[in-house]
């Protein structure tokens, strides 16, 4: 297939809508629990559809890891793209984000850790997809830990990021609010490391 062939397949608005349809379906109901049928069914797309653009349900499961990455990094672009926030403040804004959804009665916890969780050691493409999109969340801490400090701004992402991810999987299983404000710990966690 040509490059521009490819580039039409991968913006066709049928693609897009199975991407979506299975993104809301394994966010719910998990990787494996969710069957081809079921997303044909909910994506309104016949099989033959479905297999021109994902011959393999592990492949649309990929596309569907790189949607969440986009549409997250859309959604953090909205929140902080303000010249009147400084770093910190938006580190700080991240874990205020991060709490609202960990409350949301919909949050069955990130998708990334979710899919890691059921294809480690079982599909390479998938496990990559997984690694880059935490590579991608320490990134983002770790540019704005460089305005913080310029001695050690990666060890301060890395501890941000433990308490982001420890709050998220707490959150998956409780599934309730915590006795603990997230965001005044990485305030806490920042101070500490800059004094």
């Amino acid at each position: 297939m040509t490059d521009n062939a490819d580039l039409k397949m991968k913006q066709s608005p049928k693609r897009k809508q199975i991407i979506e349809a299975a993104f809301q379906l394994f966010k719910d109901n998990g990787f494996y629990a969710t069957g081809v049928d079921l997303i044909m069914r909910t994506a309104n797309v016949s099989k033959r559809t479905l297999y021109k653009y994902f011959p393999s349900k592990n492949e649309l499961i990929v596309a569907v890891l790189e949607h969440y990455r986009s549409t997250y990094k859309e959604h953090l672009h909205a929140l902080l793209d303000h010249e009147d926030m400084d770093s910190r403040e938006k580190i700080l804004t991240i874990f205020d984000d991060a709490m609202i959804w960990f409350d949301d009665t919909n949050f069955h916890g990130c998708l990334a850790v979710n899919a890691m969780g059921e294809f480690s050691g079982k599909n390479q493409a998938i496990e990559n997809s997984c690694i880059c999109f935490k590579h991608w969340e320490i990134d983002v801490l770790g540019n704005l830990t460089k305005d913080l400090d310029r001695r050690n701004p990666d060890e301060l992402a890395h501890k941000l990021f433990v308490l982001l991810e420890g709050m998220s999987a707490i959150a998956q299983v409780t599934k309730g609010s915590y006795p603990v404000d997230m965001t005044k710990m990485a305030d806490e966690i920042i101070q500490a490391h800059l004094s």
